[in-house]
């Protein structure tokens, strides 16, 4: 009966603390809320040039032209030497007369490149190789590799699609970010310490007579602590459900938008926040609960010393 007692007496003080202290509350709530929408906007702008990342990847190729005069053997040779490495994913083979082809439908609309190609005797364009790497990295090898002197001669030009130019700005504008987030995560961590240690040491600055007569007539140190940590909690529960509402109408909102950037497939924010929830959730919750209920601990122990 008497620990039911305590209880009710330790959560009431707590709720007294919780409104009595509105304004250093807000304060308190209003950093933790922004050290929480730090960590989600690096996770979000992760997930978004991540997914950017994967697209841009999936269009890069190596594309190598040979002479119209190729045998197919050489062919057949590059292709399956290439084909043979492990850094190639992917690779695809396209032949003279399939080059011609798509070639005229590329200017179907162009009489005169169709009359001008009429006139040739023969056809003036060579077999292609298409090239898919696993990853970026693999590139130069693959491109290198296009010097074997097998087929060297017979290889005419060799493009490296101009999207491996635009993939290396999205990898340092994505390491920039998470460099910078982290910094930010840093400092509002700090901040967020610092206001709520100082906002517990303020809120016991205000109750030093009640606080004094609770000591006076045999209230232990728990108990005293105990409601002002439990305060600090319960400020931590509300900027944790006031984040998770900003993040959900952020999400709700910058998703459509996002998608239209990528040619309305997914941008990968939405799809992160919800297969990632619940461990989002539960790492976030008890970091910042924990943060609130140890920097409470500290202030209160430190003036209930003196």
């Amino acid at each position: 009966m008497m620990i039911i007692t305590s209880t009710g007496r330790i959560i009431a003080f707590a709720w007294k603390n919780f409104t009595r202290n509105a304004w250093i509350g807000l304060a308190t709530i209003v950093v933790l809320v922004l050290s929480t929408l730090s960590v989600n906007i690096l996770l979000g702008v992760n997930a978004v040039s991540d997914s950017a990342l994967h697209r841009l990847e999936d269009k890069i190729d190596v594309s190598v032209y040979f002479l119209p005069e190729t045998p197919p053997v050489i062919l057949d040779s590059a292709r399956a030497y290439m084909a043979s490495l492990p850094q190639t994913k992917e690779i695809d083979l396209l032949s003279s007369d399939q080059a011609l082809n798509d070639f005229k439908e590329r200017h179907k609309n162009d009489p005169k490149i169709l009359t001008a190609l009429g006139e040739l005797d023969k056809n003036p364009l060579g077999a292609s190789i298409i090239i898919k790497a696993k990853t970026t990295a693999d590139y130069p090898f693959l491109v290198e590799a296009l010097q074997n002197p097998q087929f060297a001669n017979y290889v005419e030009s060799k493009t490296y699609d101009d999207n491996a130019a635009a993939i290396q700005r999205v990898q340092q504008i994505s390491q920039s970010a998470r460099y910078f987030g982290i910094m930010l995560i840093a400092i509002f961590t700090i901040f967020s310490i610092l206001i709520v240690y100082n906002s517990i040491r303020i809120a016991i600055y205000t109750q030093r007579e009640e606080l004094g007569i609770m000591r006076l007539v045999g209230a232990g140190t728990a108990f005293v602590r105990l409601p002002l940590i439990l305060s600090g909690v319960l400020q931590a529960i509300l900027a944790l459900l006031i984040t998770a509402l900003i993040v959900m109408t952020a999400i709700a909102f910058l998703d459509p938008k996002l998608r239209s950037l990528f040619d309305g497939g997914d941008s990968g924010l939405q799809g992160y926040f919800l297969i990632n929830a619940w461990p989002l959730i539960g790492i976030q919750s008890a970091a910042i609960i924990l943060l609130v209920a140890l920097s409470s601990w500290a202030a209160a122990g430190k003036y209930l010393k003196k």
